[in-house]
């Protein structure tokens, strides 16, 4: 009897355990990690040391710092059967606001306007609410027609009074631009990654590294409508280790006054089988800045050949 009850304790026992590691993203019960596993993931010590410092005046973001510290605990215990072998890591980096720069922006965003472009605005404000007091009164009258021609009249003049409104506040926006300028960096490395490409958009250029498929872009902020960012300024400095095939594609984006412009990225293929097997197959190193010297400054730091040779050729 008392053997009966064990048995049943200990079969509970296990459906609960199986139970929470499928609640953990498991569909079956994690195995413990192989000889070759272990060896594996023990390469996330080589893409640490591979992790340049921060600029001058810079600092590691705090969510990144944990990563870099010594006793950070990157050996999983286990892992589920059938899943991709992936390592990865991601380093930000920022220059925080002096005290001098959050005056400067305060004092910009109190500056007022051009005089002459000031008076465009206020010319084409009161231009606005004449049409909408006719669109009232036609509304009263119920003339349809007439809604029509003053709504049309009243979009050309919206457009007007935007363009202009962005233009006598384009010196405020200036100097903010160039404070917020240059203030976000990040370096990314990994291994067997999962997405089977990597694109470098704006004017990409291919880069000589020995061993790898590499490039460098910059691509300007991209905007939605005048004066509202889409898309901030970003460079990038790609390379990548193992198999990879790169081809260019033409693309358009809008520059701040709704102009159009054609610009071009490369989209580089990686393998789909990377990530089947515990070993490295393809590695991404992938340096990040608001332009491309800064992602220049950081990627010179680094030592690749520690990384390259991760891959087994």
């Amino acid at each position: 009897m008392i053997r009966r009850i064990l048995f049943v304790l200990l079969s509970i026992a296990a459906v609960l355990s199986a139970a929470a590691a499928r609640a953990e993203g498991c569909d079956s019960t994690p195995q413990p990690l192989t000889a070759q596993e272990k060896a594996f993931y023990s390469s996330f010590t080589t893409l640490r040391g591979a992790i340049p410092q921060p600029p001058a005046g810079w600092q590691v973001k705090r969510d990144s710092q944990e990563k870099l510290d010594k006793g950070y605990e990157y050996m999983p215990k286990d892992r589920c059967p059938g899943s991709n072998y992936y390592l990865g890591l991601d380093v930000g980096y920022e220059r925080p606001m002096s005290q001098a720069d959050s005056d400067k922006e305060m004092a910009a965003m109190q500056a007022p306007a051009d005089p002459a472009k000031q008076k465009k605005v206020d010319e084409l404000t009161a231009k606005q609410q004449a049409i909408m007091q006719k669109m009232m009164e036609a509304a009263q009258r119920q003339d349809y027609k007439g809604m029509e021609a003053i709504g049309k009249q009243n979009d050309e003049i919206g457009k007007e009074l935007q363009a202009a409104q962005l233009d006598a506040s384009s010196g405020s926006r200036a100097t903010m631009d160039a404070i917020q300028r240059d203030r976000d960096a990040g370096v990314r490395i990994a291994i067997n990654d999962g997405g089977g490409s990597v694109s470098c958009y704006g004017s990409p250029k291919a880069i000589q590294v020995p061993g790898a498929v590499a490039y460098q872009c910059e691509s300007p902020a991209s905007y939605s409508s005048p004066g509202e960012v889409q898309d901030p300024a970003k460079a990038h400095i790609v390379v990548i280790y193992g198999p990879a095939e790169a081809k260019q594609y033409d693309y358009t984006r809008k520059r701040a006054q709704d102009k159009e412009v054609k610009d071009s990225y490369v989209d580089i293929k990686t393998t789909a089988d990377a990530g089947r097997y515990p070993q490295p197959t393809v590695l991404v190193v992938d340096v990040s800045g608001d332009d491309l010297a800064r992602a220049e400054s950081l990627y010179k730091q680094m030592n690749l050949k520690p990384l390259a040779a991760l891959i087994k050729h």
